[in-house]
């Protein structure tokens, strides 16, 4: 019997223990990031390689082609599986891979971002 009792004391729950609240060092952290996000928003020369590159080859040749060949993959394993639902997924890819660049550029060049 005793170590019977020994087994539920300790399986038995232990009562929570509440600890008083720390001050935290996460707000004042953030508050000092603060001025450093400004400066992030008015500065990007350093990233007109990179857009202007990734740009291009949305537009180009090279997203066109991905978007084709995406399209004709998808027709393939929808011919070969017997699914029409992917084959207008693969329609859908080609299209709007080839399109979707230039919509989304009139998007962006006629919206008035500060």
């Amino acid at each position: 019997m005793k170590h019977r009792n020994a087994v539920l004391k300790y399986l038995s729950p232990r009562p929570e223990v509440h600890e008083p609240p720390r001050p935290s060092l996460l707000l004042p952290g953030l508050l000092l990031l603060l001025p450093l996000a400004a400066l992030a928003s008015t500065t990007g020369e350093e990233f007109l390689a990179f857009y202007q590159f990734i740009y291009d080859a949305a537009t180009g040749y090279l997203g066109r082609g991905i978007a084709i060949t995406g399209g004709l993959v998808m027709m393939g394993v929808a011919a070969g599986t017997g699914k029409v639902v992917i084959a207008a997924a693969g329609m859908v890819l080609a299209i709007f891979g080839a399109l979707g660049p230039t919509i989304i550029d009139q998007i962006f060049g006629s919206a008035l971002i500060y």
